[in-house]
């Protein structure tokens, strides 16, 4: 060990240097990591809507994930509206029908099919200005229950099995 030139201590310094780098590396990875928090808390948080080519052959559970995505995200801007406005009534909330992935692809397999009864004009789901045609509802627990027995079959072919379930086929026309 060399001595200490001129009063100099250079373990004292060595350790008083050692903890000054500790500290100014744990205040810059605080600084970045409240820097990363507020880019992820700040920026805008937008709602994921699907289209019929995206939902196309999606498994029952598959479909049932983007449904709920769906409706979480509506249900997360609202409360953040909430907070930011201090009310409900800017159009957040539950989602439209047309925005639900489930009725994206009942929609599709009822054009597609050209199922009977269906009145894709009005809403599948409680309106309060038209009334909701009860095959819609019928159509929708038959294909839960097509679903809840075989998840991964193809949500598509569950709404065609439902369809069939329920009469709901047109039958082909002979000449």
């Amino acid at each position: 060990m060399r001595p200490a030139l001129d009063g100099f201590d250079r373990e004292a310094c060595s350790s008083l240097f050692g903890r000054m780098k500790l500290f100014i590396i744990s205040a810059l990875l605080f600084a970045s990591a409240s820097a990363a928090a507020l880019y992820i808390l700040s920026r805008p948080h937008e709602i994921r809507h699907y289209t019929e080519v995206e939902l196309t052959g999606l498994s029952c559970a598959e479909i049932s994930e983007k449904n709920e995505e769906v409706i979480f995200a509506y249900h997360d801007a609202s409360i953040r509206e909430y907070k930011k406005a201090g009310s409900f009534e800017n159009g957040f909330g539950l989602p439209k029908e047309e925005d639900l992935p489930f009725v994206i692809l009942m929609k599709k397999v009822i054009r597609d099919n050209d199922f009977i009864g269906f009145d894709l004009s009005k809403p599948f789901f409680h309106s309060a200005s038209v009334s909701t045609p009860r095959v819609h509802a019928e159509f929708y627990a038959e294909i839960t229950s097509v679903c809840s027995k075989n998840s991964l079959l193809d949500a598509m072919e569950a709404m065609v099995q439902a369809a069939k379930n329920l009469n709901l086929m047109r039958k082909p026309e002979n000449p």
